[in-house]
């Protein structure tokens, strides 16, 4: 039963020390002008947070206070935390004594400094003044969750509004709209000029859950209906499992609307993706394709066999 209570305060927990020591490499980075690794940074704190416990061990991470201290001392290797470790391992048994008479008023005054010169007062004004609104105000939800409610709750809000605010600024990144004839390569554009009935559209941006709703009304509401649409994903990073789905459902209202969709240019993990939902099941094999020409070449090629038959 107690696994479920510190799932929380675990993962919390693993996210300060991951944010904590990196920001502590970036910080070094600056002072010594080397570049940290940060796969191995982690993998080494984990490695060490798993062992501690066993040994009655609390979670430790990179500290930036000690961190600064030493590079300014001249220790800018790891020899210096070694160092530094058996340093407060000697001192923990042989100077505890002595320790426990320092009074705690002195001990808070220290504490008190240390913390205001990791704070970097002046750089917290400057970025929640040159920062974009959305961006300043989680920094000061944040800054006013740490002192009024404790670190657990204001990093875990922190990440959850930032993770939103990310989000947010990728629906807004998604645009789908139509290409003009003259807007287009130039070894095309005469094909789409003598092809009115063909229609070209571009989609740029993530095709994820939050913005289904976004491309889905550019798509939807396409205001005349052409014989035939070509969809260029060629700016489209990535895929989600909704918008794949919202793809399909899309393709088969434009289907009962009688336009034959065309899908082009498509990334190499895009396309498997497409393939694993079933989207050509609906579309039929040969209205995927991954150049752009291609699909104008089968496009032109479907609208004479067409008109062959009406002619018929």
């Amino acid at each position: 039963s107690d696994v479920f209570a510190l799932i929380g305060p675990a993962f919390t927990i693993a996210m300060l020390g991951a944010i904590e020591s990196l920001l502590s490499a970036v910080v070094a980075d600056g002072m010594t002008g080397h570049q940290h690794n940060s796969n191995q940074e982690l993998f080494g704190q984990g490695l060490a947070n798993i062992v501690c416990p066993l040994f009655g061990g609390i979670a430790a991470t990179g500290a930036i206070a000690r961190t600064a201290t030493n590079i300014r001392q001249g220790g800018t290797s790891p020899l210096a935390g070694l160092v530094h470790c058996v340093f407060l391992v000697l001192v923990l048994f042989f100077l505890a004594p002595f320790a426990a008479n320092i009074p705690l008023a002195s001990m808070a005054a220290i504490l008190f400094v240390v913390s205001y010169n990791m704070s970097d007062v002046p750089n917290f004004i400057r970025l929640i003044r040159v920062a974009p609104r959305a961006d300043s105000l989680i920094l000061l939800i944040t800054f006013f969750l740490t002192i009024f409610t404790d670190l657990v709750v204001a990093v875990n809000v922190g990440v959850v509004l930032a993770i939103l605010q990310f989000m947010r600024k990728m629906v807004f990144s998604v645009d789908v709209h139509a290409i003009h004839h003259t807007e287009i390569e130039p070894q095309f554009q005469k094909e789409l000029e003598h092809h009115p009935e063909m229609l070209v559209y571009t989609i740029e941006g993530p095709l994820f859950f939050g913005a289904v709703s976004a491309f889905e009304r550019s798509l939807a509401h396409i205001d005349k209906d052409p014989k035939s649409l070509i969809l260029r994903f060629e700016s489209v990073p990535f895929v989600d499992l909704s918008g794949l789905k919202m793809l399909n459902e899309i393709v088969k209202h434009l289907q009962k609307r009688g336009i034959e969709v065309y899908l082009c240019e498509a990334n190499p993990q895009v396309r498997r993706h497409m393939y694993r939902a079933g989207l050509f099941r609906t579309l039929g094999r040969k209205h995927l394709w991954r150049k752009f020409s291609t699909a104008l070449e089968k496009c032109e090629a479907d609208l004479a066999e067409k008109n062959k038959h009406k002619e018929k």
